[in-house]
């Protein structure tokens, strides 16, 4: 097997692990869906930066891992999806929805 299909075999796989398992009809966390769809959860800031301010993006490590972004005065939350019992939207490991 060449490198190249090697390449293209696990670009698919992991174009299958980063599905969106459930839909939302907000178009903000849509956009914030596709970032996670190219990306894990530490790399995301940088493409979120683009759709928020940077001060209204925190990144806390307690009690876990998360994005917590002012939106508008609403609060949208980045998390592992195991954390969360019903989020608005999974992509991959990843829930986001609003608290």
């Amino acid at each position: 097997m060449k490198k190249s299909e090697l390449r293209e075999m696990i670009r698919e796989e992991i174009q299958k692990t980063n599905r969106v398992l459930n839909e939302s009809p907000d178009e903000l966390l849509k956009k914030i869906g596709d970032i996670a769809k190219n990306s894990d959860l530490m790399d995301m800031r940088r493409d979120l930066e683009k759709i928020f301010k940077k001060k209204d993006i925190d990144f806390v490590l307690s009690p876990r891992a998360m994005y917590r972004i002012n939106a508008g005065g609403k609060t949208i939350m980045i998390i592992n999806k195991r954390y969360v019992s019903n989020p608005d939207l999974t992509v991959g490991d990843i829930a986001i929805g609003y608290a």
